[in-house]
């Protein structure tokens, strides 16, 4: 059961190997990976894109954006987590100006070729640096790899507090009003109706009447004869009244709803809250790291730096001046309980926690260390802190459905059940049967 050197963390060593021991298995990925891995294999909007033919254009516009605005790429962020860091460049590079060199034919060159002079140029991805630089480069990747920072997995105790909650909004409000009455009392709403006309038709009857020849009569006449228009009349006069009655502009709003008001009355809106959408998960937690001893202290700093780094956009062109930025590394959230036999011994790998669920792809969102927990700066004799706390902060990138319990992947291996259909199309159904089988899922 022990984890492949340098591509896991865990704290303390040999945490998944201790007898019914509860832990939080959070591993990493690159944006890219992810997208063509974990994504694929989520039965929602993300994985249908990442396995339809637009997200193969996607890649292709991302691509000739990179080619035009970013290359030489030495980030971290962009590595492909657990695969061997050679493999990022090609073993043969073409050489500046040497084509006439004795040590490569083609103006093509091997830089781990021993005779190779390191002070030749070649062209890595559009930029030049020397054979040296290059492979000083590469062995920094190594190094960074070795330290653990560039390892798929850490594993951390589960803290004392674990909570996780789902939120949904019904904010999209339909308000029926008076249309309600309709339903219940058809000819009372007819009344309604027809009342809230008579009182909104008053002034413009009136006005009518007075621009009419045949109902104002002289009086219209008259008016028009004084180059006055009688609907200006009617409308000077209901705002003169409207300033008369609120002189001071002290008054509220004189309209039905107030003057029901007056009357201990309230408007019915008879409103109707429609499902909107579900809120997107959020997890935190909070680690108490205490180092014992060297290495320990080492192993602390180690997984600081494995969250920091991951949380932060890579450069393409290994700048912070680059136009464009690499996504930070993005991450999977899996408790994991030790399963014993009767005597206490462990009995295969760690299974997904029974009683806590997993997650969805998630970004790390907020990181807090406090090298002061107690208040005060404490160090041992080579500058290191015994005890530090660690908070994260977690959200998931996609929201979930009913589907993602009942079919999310084609089999949950970490839980030893299929959970899901895959069709030979390549689409996803649920399970029909809807068993549950007493583990959580999402």
């Amino acid at each position: 059961m022990a984890q492949q050197q340098n591509t896991v963390i865990e704290y303390p060593v040999g945490l998944s190997e201790i007898p019914f021991a509860s832990f939080l298995q959070i591993e990493k990925y690159s944006y890219d990976e992810a997208m063509k891995t974990v994504a694929q294999e989520q039965n929602d909007a993300l994985g249908s894109l990442q396995r339809s033919k637009l997200g193969d254009a996607i890649d292709v516009v991302g691509k000739l954006q990179e080619g035009a605005y970013a290359s030489g790429d030495f980030s971290d962020s962009s590595n492909v987590l657990g695969i061997d860091q050679n493999k990022r460049y090609n073993e043969t590079y073409t050489a500046k100006n040497r084509k006439d060199s004795a040590l490569f034919s083609g103006g093509q060159i091997n830089i781990y070729d021993p005779n190779v002079d390191k002070s030749i140029v070649v062209v890595v991805n559009g930029e030049e640096m020397t054979v040296g630089q290059l492979l000083q480069k590469k062995q920094e990747m190594k190094d960074r790899q070795s330290k653990g920072l560039m390892s798929q997995k850490c594993m951390l105790p589960l803290p004392n507090e674990f909570q996780y909650k789902y939120g949904a909004d019904w904010n999209n409000e339909f308000k029926l009003g008076t249309l309600a009455l309709a339903a219940d009392d058809a000819g009372r709403f007819l009344t309604t109706v027809g009342a809230g006309a008579a009182l909104g038709a008053g002034t413009s009857t009136l006005a009518q009447y007075l621009s009419s020849d045949v109902a104002g009569g002289g009086t219209s006449k008259l008016l028009k004869a004084a180059g006055i228009d009688p609907t200006k009349i009617v409308q000077g006069a209901a705002g003169g009244a409207a300033k008369a009655a609120n002189l001071y502009g002290v008054n509220s709003q004189l309209d039905p709803t107030n003057l029901a008001g007056l009357a201990g009355l309230a408007p019915n809106e008879n409103s109707i809250q429609f499902f909107q959408k579900m809120q997107s998960r959020t997890f935190s937690f909070r680690f108490e790291l205490a180092a014992r001893n060297k290495r320990e202290s080492n192993t602390i700093i180690e997984i600081i730096e494995w969250f920091k780094r991951g949380m932060h956009p890579g450069s393409k062109q290994g700048r912070g001046s680059a136009v464009l930025l690499t996504f930070p590394d993005v991450f999977v959230l899996c408790p994991k309980f030790v399963q014993c036999d009767e005597d206490g011994n462990p009995v295969g790998d760690p299974i997904q926690h029974p009683m806590m669920p997993k997650t969805k792809i998630c970004a790390l969102t907020n990181l807090t260390i406090n090298t002061t927990p107690f208040g005060q700066l404490q160090t041992i004799f080579d500058g290191s802190i015994p005890l530090v706390t660690m908070e994260l902060m977690f959200m998931e990138t996609t929201k979930l459905t009913r589907v993602d319990m009942e079919g999310a992947t084609f089999s949950d291996e970490r839980a030893g059940r299929v959970v899901g259909i895959r069709t030979t199309e390549g689409n996803f159904v649920t399970d029909p049967d809807k068993k549950f089988t007493g583990v959580v899922t999402y």
